[in-house]
């Protein structure tokens, strides 16, 4: 059996990361081309709910930088074996709403590349991506976003510009992972459009 397509959408809190996940989605349902939408941290397990809720409350997190990453390698681990991986291999196609690159990118904030590629080594070896969609919207426009749409700050919001660092850092000594990285910046059609040129490609016959 021909296996699924994997694609993870990365980028910074604000990039408009999750919009374009959607409208990816939505295209791609449009062609008759059906995908299971995750995200990560999942919501399909407890380690996943905690996390997500660790997120949203920023102000109220008291767990160590090392508890908190490996949490994340954790959930990320059990979500491949238990729900992405079984998809692929069945042939289903799924886009996801973060995988392991926002690992180290927020979580590089306190830890060496080798450090999270450790605690993730598990999630890597077994499934990455056949590409990777990463929205690259300035930090300043990010921040800007955030501020106008959003009334609370989550634990990721500041130190954008160390984080998109992070992120090219992971790239680059990930070469071997596809990896498209589109101009956020842009208005939301034209980055639609940018990605799907990115995303067609990877299914059987073209998609137009």
């Amino acid at each position: 059996m021909k296996k699924g397509v994997f694609i993870a959408f990365e980028g910074l809190d604000g990039s408009g990361k999750t919009t374009q996940f959607n409208a990816i989605i939505n295209r791609l349902a449009a062609k008759k081309i059906n995908c299971i939408a995750e995200k990560q941290p999942s919501n399909c397990n407890p380690i996943g709910l905690l996390l997500r809720d660790i997120v949203k409350n920023a102000h109220d997190v008291s767990l160590s930088p090392l508890s908190l990453a490996k949490l994340f390698s954790i959930d990320r681990y059990e979500h491949v074996v238990n729900n992405i991986k079984p998809h692929i291999d069945a042939g289903r196609h799924v886009l996801i709403d973060r995988y392991v690159f926002s690992s180290f990118a927020y979580q590089g904030q306190a830890f060496t590349f080798d450090e999270i590629y450790s605690f993730n080594r598990d999630a890597i070896e077994l499934l990455m991506p056949d590409l990777t969609i990463f929205i690259d919207t300035t930090p300043e426009e990010c921040t800007h976003r955030i501020a106008s749409n959003r009334a609370s700050q989550e634990l990721f919001d500041d130190n954008g510009i160390v984080i998109r660092n992070n992120f090219y850092n992971a790239f680059e000594k990930m070469k071997t992972s596809p990896t498209a990285i589109i101009n956020g910046n842009q208005p939301t059609d034209a980055v639609t459009d940018e990605i799907w040129k990115a995303v067609e490609p990877l299914f059987e016959g073209g998609l137009s």
